[in-house]
This record gives structure tokens, sequence and C-alpha cells, in this order.
């Protein structure tokens, strides 16, 4: 399932480690489950990509907002257990996120080899400093393919706000995440497992108009040069 969410995209990264899963049951309609954790089934619709409020069935999963509270006052737990969580500040709607201004000098967990998730010239370099800059740009052309740079679980597959188009992210260990955006299309869903190398997507347009993938790689929440453990 691909899910449209309209938020900044470093939200879209810290929402993968933020949400629940309610698990549908025989009886359930989306608006006795949204009323259950005190969400609106407009909210709870959005959050799910659910065009239909009719149509969920039993055993399908559903995104519950992390720290909702049931009615009862028992908050809803989180299925993911990542450390990845950005820092909140203003942005757009009601929530808010803030990326590190510094960078993580620690070193990557190893996991195998790296592979660089595209052909192309670095066109914009690492620097966490600089709005835009958490990770690199990489130019080259129209719908070429994107992979993964490693082995690793889809945890976001859609859109975000930000800027940075259509994105996906995979989740390599409990600390390293990687995220690919400006893609114009997506070959994989969320909770689906890659290996290092597989498409994943395909190469988009920047909003300046030029054919770009934006690349980041994060341990425990902060951005690395991607440039230290891919080869370009």
């Amino acid at each position: 399932m691909r899910t449209t969410l309209i938020v900044p995209f470093m939200l879209v990264i810290a929402a993968c480690s933020s949400h629940g899963v309610y698990t549908v049951r025989s009886g359930d309609s989306l608006n006795s489950i949204a009323n259950r954790y005190n969400l609106s089934v407009a909210e709870l619709s959005r959050m799910n990509n659910i065009s239909n409020p009719d149509h969920i069935r039993v055993g399908q999963q559903l995104k519950i907002r992390g720290g909702a509270k049931v009615r009862d006052g028992r908050a809803v737990a989180s299925t993911q257990t990542s450390t990845y969580k950005p820092n909140k500040t203003t942005a757009a709607s009601d929530h808010t996120i803030k990326a590190p201004s510094t960078y993580n000098n620690q070193p990557i967990p190893k996991m195998g080899g790296w592979h660089k998730p595209t052909q192309g010239k670095v066109v914009r370099n690492f620097n966490p400093n600089l709005p835009g800059h958490k990770g690199i740009q990489i130019a080259g052309n129209l719908n070429q393919p994107v992979t993964s740079a490693n082995n690793g679980q889809v945890v976001y597959a859609g859109v975000g706000s930000g800027g940075f188009g259509q994105l996906v992210i995979v989740k390599h260990s409990n600390s390293v995440y990687t995220a690919y955006g400006y893609l114009s299309s997506i070959s994989v869903r969320e909770g689906e497992r890659v290996k290092s190398g597989q498409q994943i997507g395909t190469m988009g347009k920047s909003s300046e108009g030029r054919n770009i993938l934006h690349f980041e790689i994060r341990v425990n929440g902060s951005p690395i040069n991607p440039t230290r453990y891919v080869k370009f």
C-alpha cells in the first residue's frame, strides 16, 4: 500500500518509528476504530490511504498515530522500536519536525557492501548545516533505475510535500536508514524486504526541473555523508 502524506519529508521518516498498528477484527468499522482511538474517520483514512471508508477487511493492519489514547486511557503501543527520531520544530500543519544541525561521525554498523543507488554524477554535496543538504543529489537520466543501497526493509513508499516528491525509505537496522527522494515512480511496497542493488523506483525531477535523486543515510537519526560508504 502506497501512502500519500501531506507532511514534510523528514516528518515522513519520523513517522516510520512513531506509528502503532491496529489489526481489523470482525465487527469493526473505520468509524468504530477511529472513535476508539480518538481519531476522525478522515484522519484515519488519510493515514492509511483509504478512499472508501466502507472497504476495510478483517486482518487488515491500520496505522494508528503513536501515543493516541483509546477510550479507556491506554496508549497505542508503537510496533517499531527504531531509535530514528528527528527533533521537532515548526512546520506546515500540526506536525512539526527539525533535522539535526550536526551530523553523526560514528561509523555505520557492519552490514556488508554498500552500492550506489543510481548511476550519475554527484551535483550537490553533503552539508548538514544547510537546508536540503542532509544528503547528496545525483544527476542522471529521467526514469533511470534507482536501487536500494543495501539490504533492508521498506518502511515508507509514498509522497511527501517537503519538496522531495515521491520517496522511499529503507530500514537497514534499528539505527540505519536510507532515503531516496525525487522519484518518478516507485516499484516497492511498505514492508517489502529488498536486496542491495534491487530496484525500488526510477529517477524523477527535482523542484528545479533537473533529473535528480536525493539520497540520504542516517544513523540514530543523524545524517551522515553517504560518500563515506558509497563510492561514486
